[in-house]
This record gives C-alpha cells, structure tokens and sequence, in this order.
C-alpha cells in the first residue's frame, strides 16, 4: 500500500469510515458473496469440540432468518433454544421434535429470574417483540396494536444450572435492541463462550461500543456483519 493510500486510510478512520477492499465486480454481483461467518466459525470449532453447546436466546419460529436451525440440522449440534412468545415457541416445538439434543425453553434472557412486561402485537408473535415498547413503535408497529405480556424471565447461568450443562461453545443473541445488556450477563468466571454473535443494528453507538470492548478485553476478536457482530475468543 501507498504511503498516499495509508493516509487516507487512516484520515477515513477518523471519520468513521473505511474504504471498501472489495473488487468492483463484488458490488455489481452482490449475490456472489459468501456470508455465513458463523457457520465457519462453528465448523473450525468443531474440530476441537465434537460435543459443541449452544444458547439460542430469541428463536422465534426458528424459520424466519434464524442462524442456528441450519447449524443444528448440518452439524447436529446440542443445546438450549430461549424463545417467550408462546405461539413461537409451539412453532419451534414442531419444528425440533426429531432433534432431542435440543432442549427448547418458553422463557426470556434477561439480568434477573422473575417475570417483568414483553412487548409485542395483538395479531400474533413478531420478531419485533421486545422488553421495549417504544422498540415496537420504531418499526411502525401502530400502539393500538401493541400488546404487553407478562413473561417469565430467566439468566444465563440459572439456565445453564437448570439443564446441567458446564459450558457453552456458541452464545447466539436476537433480542431486538435488549442483546448488549444479555451479552453483559454472561458470568465469564463460569463460562468462557467461542464464539458469540449479537445483534448490533437496534443497538445505540455507545451500548454497541461498550459491548464490543468488554467482549475485547476477555480475549474476543471481531468479525462484523450488516446486522449482527461476531466475537470469537482469540486463544
């Protein structure tokens, strides 16, 4: 690289911006891209963790752009899928009935058990629920239509203790705005996760940023998506 090409770099860098590396005919073919990082992630893992364990906090239908059915389907992978909404929990039942390694919890992730206030619509389970109400509005959902429910809420740990499982390879996390504060839970004391992949879109700059260097100063290095972060212990 230039040493014209390094300063500009860097005066992009502090802009917050970064000049794309990828080839023209990249952009003009985006459906050339091969963008299924997790999977790569899990299937290096593997090698070393043929008895790999995963937490699936926000499954919702298990259909809808869910990252870990294909995983489990591919790999036969074990662990605990966490979805609240009933009527998207009885989906995700029908839908794991030939995969007995995968326990299916009718609950949500949150920093304390208990039960406190979910948000989501009259007509039936969204992928926009969330603990957040105004999260809802965001996505033009009318406030006529919103509907609050008392749900049952649950920690990372407790779970972990409640199934007995020691670890945890791959900690994946849809929660619709609410993913920094989950990802802040993990006892890392307890369980040291591979990988962890959380969702960034909904998530303020500062929570993401807060996020991200926490994750960094356990040992996490960081591959970005349109949506999502994936961290992956470095050693």
């Amino acid at each position: 690289m230039t040493d014209n090409k390094i300063v500009r770099d860097v005066f992009l860098r502090r802009l917050k911006l970064e000049r794309s590396y990828r080839p023209a005919t990249l952009f003009r073919n985006p459906g050339w891209h091969f963008e299924d990082y997790l999977k790569l992630a899990v299937a290096y893992h593997l090698r070393a963790r043929p008895d790999f364990v995963f937490l699936q906090v926000g499954a919702f239908d298990g259909m809808a752009n869910d990252p870990v059915r294909p995983l489990v389907q591919e790999f036969g992978i074990r662990g605990i899928i966490v979805e609240p909404q009933a009527k998207a929990f009885e989906a995700l039942k029908k839908l794991y009935a030939d995969h007995p390694q995968v326990i299916l919890v009718n609950a949500a992730v949150a920093e304390a058990n208990g039960s406190r206030n979910f948000f989501t619509a009259d007509s039936g389970p969204i992928q926009q629920a969330s603990f957040d109400q105004a999260h809802l509005l965001k996505h033009r959902i009318p406030a006529d239509r919103i509907v609050c429910q008392q749900v049952r809420c649950v920690t990372i740990t407790s779970l972990l203790e409640e199934h007995g499982l020691e670890r945890l390879d791959l900690v994946q996390v849809d929660a619709e705005g609410y993913d920094a504060r989950i990802v802040r839970t993990i006892d890392f004391g307890r369980v040291t996760p591979r990988i962890i992949r959380f969702e960034h879109v909904h998530l303020k700059n500062d929570d993401c940023d807060a996020c991200v260097e926490m994750l960094a100063s356990h040992g996490y290095r960081f591959m970005t998506e349109r949506r999502d972060i994936i961290a992956i212990l470095e050693n």
